[in-house]
């Protein structure tokens, strides 16, 4: 019995110990684990024949819109959207961007960045906005504005409507009767040498303010505007002489350019009617009048041989 007792005793003394031993909130420690954010992917998003509209995000992402009326955004990143078939707007937004219109009259916008705008066919409307951009308008009647820095435009084919903005643009009008137009900056402008002035299909160079270089096709218009501008003409006007409106002899400049294969002992002459317009002939071929030409003469037009 004793020995009963004495092992009951043990246990009661082993529970009272086990009592003690309880946890104190004074003691508790607390752990909190931070798990790693998630940096989100670049996209691939796809739409469908309906009428879609879509987004890119933080990253550079790709958006094929496909066939419909499409809406696409690009966002953040250097992001890839393909228009598709259809009447699509299209915002590259964030970075560095690529746009690509599909067929349909389309409307692109770089935003920021040195984006990238091709409107393929159909009358088109791009715009570059900042950044040195570059855009080109591919078949149809299109508009395209360079904005904020250097761009380069191209009409290519379709009567077309360009113009650079601020910064040192060069702007090509292509195949048609095309509006080419620097603005404010010393701008590089090319009308197209492929006009018939006959089919009505001649072009019109404003170079704005600016030291401006004006290439000049067959029936083109040109219009250095402020700056000491440069005219080129050349032996690729053959269907129609163009036309210099504002040539001003104390800062400007014109520059005949032949091929030596074909006029060998080039020669430039200008003649002067009573009212003082100058037409300026090469090998007796007339490929450009003056209206205003203040006192020109053959002495002052530069001549430079081209490759062929």
């Amino acid at each position: 019995m004793l020995g009963l007792a004495g092992l009951l005793g043990l246990l009661m003394v082993g529970a009272s110990m086990n009592m003690d031993f309880s946890e104190d909130e004074d003691d508790e420690t607390e752990i909190e684990e931070e798990l790693p954010e998630q940096e989100e992917l670049p996209k691939l998003v796809s739409g469908t024949d309906l009428n879609d509209t879509l987004g890119g995000g933080e990253q550079s992402d790709s958006i094929f819109a496909f066939m419909g009326n499409d809406v696409a955004y690009g966002g953040d990143g250097d992001d890839v959207i393909d228009g598709g078939e259809g009447d699509d707007l299209l915002d590259g937004a964030g970075d560095d961007d690529v746009l690509h219109g599909g067929d349909g009259d389309d409307s692109l916008q770089g935003d920021y960045g040195d984006d990238t705008l091709n409107g393929d066919e159909g009358d088109d409307s791009l715009a570059g906005m900042a950044g040195d951009d570059a855009l080109s308008g591919g078949e149809g009647a299109d508009t395209l504005i360079g904005g904020d820095g250097s761009d380069s435009l191209a009409g290519d084919a379709g009567d077309d409507a360009l113009m650079g903005g601020e910064g040192d643009d060069l702007v090509m009008g292509g195949d048609g009767a095309d509006i080419v137009n620097g603005n404010d900056g010393s701008d590089t402008l090319f009308g197209g040498d492929e006009d018939n002035p006959e089919d009505g299909e001649r072009d019109y160079l404003n170079g704005g303010a600016g030291d401006d270089t004006l290439t000049l096709g067959a029936g083109d218009n040109a219009n250095g505007g402020e700056g000491a501008d440069t005219f080129n003409l050349g032996d690729w006007i053959q269907d129609g002489p163009a036309t210099i409106e504002d040539y001003d002899p104390t800062e400007d400049k014109i520059v005949v350019m032949y091929d030596q294969d074909f006029h060998p002992d080039a020669e430039v002459s200008v003649e002067v009617d009573e009212n003082g317009q100058a037409s300026v002939y090469l090998d007796g071929e007339m490929v450009a009048e003056v209206p205003d030409a203040g006192g020109l003469t053959a002495q002052d037009i530069e001549m430079i041989p081209r490759a062929a």
